[in-house]
Protein backbone atom coordinates (compact mmCIF):
# COMPACT_ATOMS: atom_id res chain seq x y z
CA UNK A 1 0.00 0.00 0.00
CA UNK A 2 0.99 3.62 -0.38
CA UNK A 3 2.10 6.13 2.21
CA UNK A 4 -0.13 9.05 3.13
CA UNK A 5 1.33 12.21 4.58
CA UNK A 6 -1.16 14.35 6.47
CA UNK A 7 -0.59 17.87 7.78
CA UNK A 8 -3.29 18.74 10.33
CA UNK A 9 -3.58 22.46 10.98
CA UNK A 10 -4.69 22.17 14.59
CA UNK A 11 -4.61 19.79 17.52
CA UNK A 12 -8.34 19.20 17.02
CA UNK A 13 -7.70 18.00 13.47
CA UNK A 14 -4.83 15.81 14.62
CA UNK A 15 -6.99 14.25 17.33
CA UNK A 16 -9.83 13.58 14.88
CA UNK A 17 -7.43 11.93 12.42
CA UNK A 18 -5.95 9.73 15.14
CA UNK A 19 -9.42 8.66 16.31
CA UNK A 20 -10.44 7.88 12.73
CA UNK A 21 -7.30 5.82 12.04
CA UNK A 22 -7.64 3.98 15.34
CA UNK A 23 -11.28 3.17 14.56
CA UNK A 24 -10.22 1.65 11.22
CA UNK A 25 -7.31 -0.19 12.87
CA UNK A 26 -4.87 1.60 10.57
CA UNK A 27 -1.33 1.72 11.90
CA UNK A 28 0.48 5.05 11.74
CA UNK A 29 3.68 6.65 12.88
CA UNK A 30 3.53 9.96 14.66
CA UNK A 31 6.50 12.28 14.83
CA UNK A 32 7.01 15.90 15.65
CA UNK A 33 8.46 18.00 12.86
CA UNK A 34 10.45 21.17 13.04
CA UNK A 35 8.31 23.64 11.12
CA UNK A 36 11.35 25.64 10.03
CA UNK A 37 12.99 22.54 8.55
CA UNK A 38 9.72 21.62 6.84
CA UNK A 39 9.33 25.08 5.29
CA UNK A 40 12.97 25.15 4.21
CA UNK A 41 12.65 21.74 2.53
CA UNK A 42 11.04 23.42 -0.49
CA UNK A 43 13.28 25.59 -2.66
CA UNK A 44 10.36 27.87 -3.54
CA UNK A 45 9.25 28.32 0.07
CA UNK A 46 12.83 28.87 1.25
CA UNK A 47 13.27 31.60 -1.38
CA UNK A 48 10.01 33.28 -0.33
CA UNK A 49 11.01 33.18 3.34
CA UNK A 50 14.43 34.63 2.55
CA UNK A 51 12.83 37.39 0.47
CA UNK A 52 10.36 38.20 3.26
CA UNK A 53 13.17 38.30 5.85
CA UNK A 54 15.18 40.65 3.62
CA UNK A 55 12.15 42.90 3.09
CA UNK A 56 11.53 43.04 6.84
CA UNK A 57 15.20 43.80 7.46
CA UNK A 58 14.95 46.74 5.03
CA UNK A 59 11.68 47.98 6.58
CA UNK A 60 9.84 47.08 3.37
CA UNK A 61 7.35 44.79 5.10
CA UNK A 62 3.62 45.40 4.95
CA UNK A 63 1.62 45.85 8.14
CA UNK A 64 -1.93 44.51 8.06
CA UNK A 65 -4.34 45.11 10.92
CA UNK A 66 -6.89 42.54 12.01
CA UNK A 67 -9.64 44.83 10.71
CA UNK A 68 -8.03 44.77 7.23
CA UNK A 69 -7.93 40.98 7.19
CA UNK A 70 -11.70 40.67 7.47
CA UNK A 71 -12.58 43.18 4.77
Amino acid sequence: MGILTVHPESTDQETAIRIFLDALHVSYISSEIDETDYLNSSKVMRARLEMAAEQEKNNEGVTITLDDIWK
